[in-house]
């Protein structure tokens, strides 16, 4: 866990460095504040987790500051960091490797492009209540799964549960409405949600609930990847070179 929070936050000030000093080019250059720190702008994924320790401690530690940057730190909308971020509303923004095909594919492809790794392997997976036959893919057979019902997501699912032996078929998929991970299966109202683990997993401990839980870097090494990720604006990356350079 040590290692991921420090990844996170070099990852972060690599980020601030790379930005320093420069103007804005997806919208008129913000002007300097009072204390000549120029306005950045940084789109989160989701709540605020561990996922994003990195920038937190950068904003407390002041590194921002140190490398001439007021960077304000905002939530997602419905439609996600994605879309904010290619509106160049915001300049970067926190993103996954795994979804952001559907950015770069069809008619509308988005003006961003990833810049940093935060973490640099995929610590997601499906967890489950313990004692319940989930601890493997072939398992959520029968149960209920909450999905986003995005297609890599169900094709990953697919993949694992196959492997295993399994009838991907048989799963039941419902909506995913899960917010609090723990209150979800302690309810029973799922049985099966995809986490990362350092954030809802840990809470789970922390909350003392037992359960069962598989990564899918475990299962398939192509699910190894850099998730979550830092992505740019395109037109504030190409008008600073320095930063995609950097990044």
């Amino acid at each position: 866990m040590k290692k991921r929070l420090i990844a996170a936050a070099a990852a972060i000030c690599l980020l601030a460095t790379a930005c320093a000093n420069q103007t804005e080019g997806t919208q008129p250059a913000a002007e300097a504040d009072k204390g000549g720190l120029e306005e950045i702008t940084f789109v989160l994924d989701w709540t605020p987790n561990t996922n994003h320790t990195g920038i937190y401690v950068a904003l407390e530690k002041g590194y921002f500051t140190d490398e001439g940057l007021k960077v304000t730190v905002v939530q997602p909308p419905e439609d996600g960091a994605e879309v904010l971020t290619a509106a160049g509303k915001a300049q970067f923004g926190m993103s996954f490797q795994d979804s952001l095909a559907p950015a770069f594919s069809g008619d509308n492809i988005l003006p961003i492009t990833a810049v940093a790794g935060v973490i640099q392997h995929n610590t997601s997976g499906i967890i489950s209540r313990k004692g319940e036959g989930m601890d493997t893919p072939r398992g959520m057979e029968g149960k209920k799964y909450a999905t986003w019902n995005m297609p890599v997501e169900k094709a990953m699912v697919q993949n694992v549960v196959e492997g295993d032996g399994g009838d991907f078929s048989r799963i039941e998929l419902i909506p995913s409405t899960v917010t609090d991970e723990v209150s979800a299966l302690r309810s029973k109202s799922v049985d099966a949600i995809w986490i990362f683990y350092g954030w809802a997993g840990v809470k789970t401990e922390l909350e003392e609930l037992e359960t069962d839980y598989f990564a899918f870097s475990d299962l398939n090494p192509v699910f190894d990847y850099y998730t979550p990720v830092i992505i740019g604006n395109n037109e504030f990356l190409e008008s600073r070179p320095d930063t995609a350079k950097h990044s």
